[in-house]
């Protein structure tokens, strides 16, 4: 029993992306938690960070393309991709979540910068329009709050909201 309820705590360690300290860690609770409420669908938070790069479409300018990398609750490590329009200081378009185990979540993205040469403050709501694997069905809602470096086009993140698994 006791080997099962270890297994299952680091399981949930590992689904919050923290690093558990003991079987009764305050992040191992919070995970365990998560994995209970998410099998009833209710809301579950949604944190982590990401590095990326964007890219700006030579024929057009208004057309961006990101790649990121980071890590989330719920994803664990990994990658996304965007592809959006701006126009001044605003953009939309949409953004995909892939987990390291290949499940999916699909938003679409709406965003705001802030210039201050060489950098922008930018703030983008990601609606999550649904996903695969153990994401299909999912709804929510994430804030990225990045601070993009103008001359390079690197940015760093962080990630907050709230996404509902739906099942």
């Amino acid at each position: 029993m006791r080997c099962v309820v270890l297994g299952f705590c680091v399981f949930a360690a590992a689904c919050t992306g923290q690093t558990a300290t003991a079987p009764t860690s305050a992040s191992v609770a919070m995970g365990g938690a998560a994995m209970t409420q998410a099998k009833g669908g209710s809301e579950l938070p949604f944190r982590g960070t990401l590095n990326a790069t964007e890219s700006i479409d030579s024929a057009n300018a208004a057309l961006h393309h990101l790649v990121a990398t980071g890590n989330a609750t719920h994803l664990g490590r990994f990658g996304l991709t965007s592809d959006f329009t701006v126009t001044m200081a605003t953009a939309s378009g949409t953004a995909t979540w892939t987990g390291a185990n290949g499940d999916q979540i699909f938003t679409t993205v709406v965003g705001h910068a802030v210039v201050t040469f060489p950098n922008a403050a930018i703030v983008e709501t990601h609606t999550v329009t649904g996903g695969t694997g153990r994401f299909a069905g999912t709804s929510g809602s994430i804030t990225l709050e990045r601070s993009l470096d103008l001359p390079t086009l690197v940015s760093t993140a962080s990630i907050t909201g709230t996404i509902n698994l739906g099942h």
